[in-house]
């Protein structure tokens, strides 16, 4: 997985746009699907599976597929962000390599790359400190609590 993510942050220059795209694409799709039955326009649904099902249930697993889309998009624009996040930290250290070249610093360099994915996403925001508002740290670190309560859905929401 962490190759896909690799692979479309690096190919895709706006990865997250893509994801975001996807996301209003589906919604509508959901949306459309409810007006038609609410409008009982039922030869669009012809060939799917909301035919076998009373027509209650077919919003109410509308309703949770939107849900879950929500969820799911969350999910997948965290980590396009924390992918491009880490790509940034890897060209940061691969410069500093270039501005003072060392064989401390390329050892440094190596265990930045072959550690990187494991560390707190908490712990790689602050590195940023120093380039961006308060405001915007402390709001990126909210939006990672609340992927992390979709994730795993803690109790106590954030």
């Amino acid at each position: 997985m962490i190759y896909w993510l690799r692979y479309l942050t690096m190919s895709t220059p706006d990865a997250i746009g893509v994801v975001w795209h996807t996301y209003q694409v589906t919604v509508n799709c959901l949306e459309v699907t409810l007006d038609d039955l609410r409008l009982g326009r039922m030869d669009s649904l012809q060939g799917t599976g909301f035919m076998d099902i009373p027509i209650d249930a077919v919003r109410r697993n509308i309703q949770a597929s939107r849900e879950t889309v929500d969820d799911h998009t969350i999910l997948a624009m965290w980590a396009v962000f924390e992918q491009e996040m880490i790509a940034i930290l890897e060209i940061e250290a691969h410069k500093m390599l270039g501005i003072a070249p060392s064989v401390f610093n390329q050892a440094l360099l190596n265990k930045i790359e072959a550690g990187i994915e494991r560390w707190r996403s908490d712990e790689m925001i602050d590195l940023f400190k120093p380039l961006f508002p308060v405001e915007l740290i402390a709001y990126t670190k909210q939006i990672k609590r609340y992927r992390d309560w979709v994730a795993h859905r803690n109790i106590k929401k954030p």
